[in-house]
């Protein structure tokens, strides 16, 4: 992942092309402010949160596209804030999200 982000980096640098400012974390940094996020959570929701998030980031390790890079990593981002803010104990799932989901989630 490290490698696709340096090289979408230099291709939006030398490029034309109009892209929104985004200020993401690098995936590291990103990935202990997680864990460190989860340390507010009950236990048995800390552990799942814990082993998801190692999990996604463990499949997501050789991700070439750096389209699915940003925005992976913009999407957890936007998770740790949350979870920081406290504002995912009233938090409601929407509708259409529960729709796509399988059985299984």
């Amino acid at each position: 992942m490290r490698h696709s982000i340096v090289l979408f980096a230099r291709a939006t640098s030398r490029s034309n092309i109009a892209m929104p400012e985004v200020n993401v974390l690098p995936p590291l940094p990103l990935y202990r402010r997680l864990l460190r996020a989860h340390r507010k959570l009950p236990v048995e929701h800390r552990f799942i949160g814990d082993q998801y998030v190692k999990a996604e980031f463990r499949n997501h390790r050789d991700v070439e596209n750096p389209l699915h890079i940003v925005g992976f990593l913009t999407t957890w981002q936007q998770y740790a804030e949350t979870i920081e803010g406290d504002s995912w104990k009233e938090a409601k799932l929407d509708q259409e999200k529960l729709e796509k989901m399988s059985d299984e989630q």
